[in-house]
């Protein structure tokens, strides 16, 4: 999506680290692990369900403690450019995503900047306390990994002039352009939490395959606090009116806007996490029952993340169909029987199967269901299912 000329300009071209590499962490150095350290302490009492003032105060502070951390962070040696750097996908184009081999201080540099960003526009964003809880939750999550450490030195009083970055807009073409940035800097922060829950969930695949199962059920913890985000951040993309989104955003994800229409299976970090996903399942493929007796730890930890994985889908189909209604996908010719909710609800079902013998709560009225039917296909199948 192009630049806009205005005071709402879109957010500039995010770059994420390569999930599929390794990624170390904690990676920052003392003055910006401090800044990490009371951001984390700041997002940690956000008051996610209190008064709308005391939700915005709240999340200004963690605004402000977030622009802390950009400055504090070096630049000399880590900035990133993203000119030349291809997309891997019309998906990455159109939502202004890169990914490249990135330096620990690079990868923290950038994933600051987001953070920022995405607080920012939450100061003004329609979200329910609940999806604030997770979403800054998540936030604090990475700010924690990035630094290593929750013990927070004593938080500086709030100054500078960065508050003024979150006032809203006025009029109506402001509005619209203020929707027009949110679409693309809540995609950003999904983004983020898709690439780290990625490394994450990778880590606890190695751990697992080595045995360390202490070690892998804290990973799969944290990832747990990513997924919980992914809703929340679609959520946050999404607070904006229906014929906003039909008539000015979702013709721009057609040609002859974009390439090709935009599809699912061109999220390039979200089928990344789907495959890890199957990675773990094929390393702990056990019944909860059978695991639980031997690993009571991590056969938890697994469900927890089996059933945010499950949310996740859930949420989508009741996020997206105040949306676009009864409407087709982008990517479903005319005389399919389907519609966009009805495949996310097949995309529900087909998870909620593959793990209902893994969870206390399967839905074995769809498991029994699919196995009189097929085999459902894979992780990475059902990502390219996935409508916008």
């Amino acid at each position: 999506m192009a630049e806009q000329g205005s005071a709402y300009t879109l957010p500039p071209i995010a770059i994420f680290p390569d999930a599929t590499l390794p990624h170390p962490m904690p990676c920052l150095e003392a003055e910006a692990r401090d800044e990490a350290t009371r951001l984390a302490a700041v997002l940690a009492v956000v008051p996610a369900f209190g008064t709308a003032a005391e939700r915005a105060s709240g999340l200004r502070a963690a605004t402000l403690a977030a622009a802390r951390l950009v400055r504090a962070l070096p630049t000399a040696n880590s900035s990133t450019k993203a000119d030349g750097l291809p997309a891997r996908s019309p998906v990455q184009s159109y939502f202004r995503v890169r990914t490249a081999v990135l330096t620990a201080a690079q990868a923290a540099q950038q994933a600051a900047l987001v953070i920022h960003r995405g607080l920012a526009d939450l100061c003004d964003a329609p979200l329910s306390g609940s999806d604030i809880a997770r979403e800054t939750t998540a936030m604090r999550q990475l700010v924690v990994d990035l630094a290593g450490s929750e013990d927070s030195p004593k938080t500086p009083e709030d100054g500078g002039s960065e508050a003024s970055d979150t006032s809203p807009g006025t009029g109506q073409g402001r509005q619209e352009e203020m929707w027009l940035s949110r679409w693309i800097t809540g995609h950003h922060v999904h983004v983020l939490f898709n690439v780290y829950a990625t490394i994450a969930l990778r880590e606890a695949v190695e751990r697992l395959r080595e045995g360390a199962v202490r070690e892998a059920t804290a990973q799969i913890e944290r990832t747990t606090v990513y997924v919980q985000g992914f809703a929340a951040a679609r959520a946050h993309a999404a607070a904006l009116p229906a014929d906003f989104y039909n008539t000015t955003i979702r013709p721009t994800m057609v040609p002859t806007v974009v390439p090709v229409p935009l599809s699912g299976s061109m999220h390039m970090e979200y089928r990344e996490y789907r495959n890890t996903i199957d990675d773990l399942l094929a390393v702990l493929p056990d019944p909860i029952e059978d695991l639980a007796l031997r690993e009571p730890g991590l056969a938890f930890a697994r469900e927890a993340l089996l059933e945010a994985d499950l949310i996740e889908a859930e949420r989508h189909v009741c996020l997206v169909e105040p949306v676009v209604g009864s409407e087709r996908s982008l990517v479903q010719p005319p005389a399919t029987m389907d519609n966009a909710v009805s495949v996310l609800r097949v995309m529900r079902h087909a998870r909620a199967a593959k793990i209902a013998s893994l969870v206390r709560f399967g839905d074995h009225l769809v498991a029994t269901a699919a196995k009189l039917r097929q085999k459902g296909g894979d992780s990475a199948a059902e990502a390219g299912r996935c409508p916008y």
